[in-house]
């Protein structure tokens, strides 16, 4: 587990009546040596109070020597409702401080996704966006590597751990395992949390691994930025998971993902895993073109394919944004002066264009460049684009070498391990087609 310097530690009241709820807070707690007696209990009558008190402790004022600003994020530990009828939150939302949020409430009283559908066909193609289904898990919300990019590690106020895991997993994972015979391989990624992160002593992915294992041909994705991997040896049904890393060059490890640590290791983990038999795969997502970008990436990807032996390799650029919330939220001055000049003068045009901020010419060009340096040191390695256009795949779709219709990535539903796709009548299509075919 990551080592959590938190401001302050909560539990919902709720979580007491549950001993396997406590052993794991306890657990947890004890691994960041934060002491149990510490913790403030939250009931009805002081959350008006503890509301509060969670707007004003992030950001931090200040950040002692040696500690990792991302570290400190308040944790509240409470208990997935997975009941199919939720208590209205309301009438505690009135007591509580004027402008507070009913998501706010919603997460402390574990009011989450349970499962969701990413990427259906019908909204894919609306969004000119290519990518498989693919059903997502998730018992955490927020993250502590507080990557600058992100919304949630910029500015979540923070992390909410669910406790009552084997009541998920049994209620809620094998049910939609057992509903989506399509589905081959599931994604534990929901609520912009890195779960890997809190392992071993959360226990999550143990409990994920046995219950995939209960089902012939299905696997589980881990998808991190984070080379915390070492646990994962001692996972006895570890041959279902499949090891999904969010990489990046070392220039945007070091300043713009303050809590991961450095590029280089999570190609060590990546290794580590391939000597434990798990899948390894690494998705370059997001690309930010740094200066020196050329020399930045080249340098990792070919790490990547010295020291490791990976599945498959994506790439994305920084999307989903506009030029206006980038030059607000990334240091710009460490951007590449060309890449800036153009997103800036397609400023206009790229509004409401989920690729922004980056026109398709700049994109192609960053691509192909990565895609030449992944052919130096190695032919056979899978490439595709990830969450691109059809129109960038028209285009590269010969130098990737896959077919944008059936490609392997990093984290489909169908990308079982061993480079293949588990296709069935009735899905045999990514996003690409505007059906499954």
């Amino acid at each position: 587990m990551y080592p959590l310097t938190p401001s302050k530690v909560y539990v919902l009241d709720r979580v007491n009546a549950d001993a396997r709820c406590m052993a794991r807070m306890a657990r947890m707690l004890e691994a960041i040596h934060y002491p149990v007696a510490d913790v403030v209990c939250i009931t009805d009558a002081n959350l008006p109070e503890v509301v509060q008190e969670l707007q004003t402790l992030w950001p931090p004022q200040t950040v002692p020597p040696g500690q990792v600003r991302s570290y400190m994020r308040p944790l509240v530990f409470t208990t997935m409702d997975v009941s199919s009828h939720r208590p209205d939150l309301r009438p505690l939302l009135e007591r509580c401080p004027k402008g507070t949020s009913l998501n706010t409430l919603s997460t402390i009283f574990g009011h989450m996704t349970t499962a969701i559908d990413q990427h259906p066909h019908g909204r894919d193609w609306t969004e000119n966006c290519v990518c498989w289904p693919t059903i997502n898990f998730g018992t955490v919300t927020g993250c502590s590597h507080g990557c600058l990019y992100c919304g949630t590690g910029r500015g979540g106020k923070f992390l909410t751990i669910t406790l009552n895991l084997e009541e998920y997993i049994d209620r809620v994972v094998g049910p939609v395992i057992e509903c989506n015979p399509w589905n081959k391989v599931f994604r534990m990624i929901l609520n912009g949390a890195d779960l890997i992160t809190l392992e071993p002593e959360y226990g999550l992915h143990e409990l994920f691994a046995r219950k995939l294992a209960q089902y012939e041909g299905r696997y589980g994705h881990f998808h991190t930025g984070s080379s915390n991997v070492d646990w994962l040896a001692d996972i006895e049904h570890r041959d279902r998971l499949v090891g999904v890393w969010s990489t990046t060059c070392e220039a945007v490890a070091r300043d713009l993902e303050p809590g991961t640590g450095q590029a280089i290791d999570r190609i060590e983990a990546g290794r580590k895993c391939n000597e434990m038999g798990i899948p390894v795969r690494y998705k370059f997502k997001p690309v930010i073109p740094v200066r020196a970008w050329r020399d930045e990436y080249a340098w990792i990807i070919e790490q990547a394919l010295k020291r490791s032996h990976p599945e498959s390799i994506g790439f994305c650029l920084y999307i989903w944004n506009t030029y206006e919330n980038m030059s607000k939220t990334l240091p710009m001055d460490l951007l590449d002066p060309v890449c800036v000049d153009a997103a800036r003068a397609a400023a206009e045009t790229m509004k409401g264009v989920r690729t922004g901020p980056f026109p398709h010419d700049t994109r192609k060009e960053i691509y192909r460049f990565l895609i030449r340096e992944a052919r130096r040191w190695d032919k056979d390695v899978l490439l595709y684009i990830s969450t691109e256009t059809r129109d960038m795949w028209d285009e590269l779709k010969d130098e990737l070498g896959q077919d944008p219709r059936a490609y392997v990535c990093g984290c489909s539903s169908v990308a079982v391990p061993g480079r293949r796709l588990a296709l069935e009548p009735g899905f045999r299509c990514s996003t690409y087609h505007p059906t499954p075919l």
